[in-house]
């Protein structure tokens, strides 16, 4: 039986830590064909991993490699 009135502390005390600094609070839907899918099923299992974290960690790659190249060619420009 629930506790009447609920829990004061939850989501301040009682709340997941993933060890992240910034929440995760945005979502992206991707829409990808069944072979690549289960690829990435396959790819996070041999990394012990989720999915999810492997497009993160993806995504995070890409932007840096993006930024990094515009920041150059700014410089270049200049």
């Amino acid at each position: 039986m629930a506790r009447p009135g609920g829990n004061p502390d939850f989501g301040t005390k009682y709340r997941f830590n993933y060890g992240r600094d910034k929440p995760l609070s945005e979502q992206v839907k991707v829409l990808m064909n069944l072979q690549m899918k289960q690829e990435l099923k396959n790819l996070a299992d041999l990394e012990n991993c989720t999915v999810p974290d492997l497009i993160r960690e993806a995504i995070e790659q890409y932007l840096a490699m993006k930024t990094a190249t515009q920041v150059r060619v700014s410089e270049h420009n200049e």
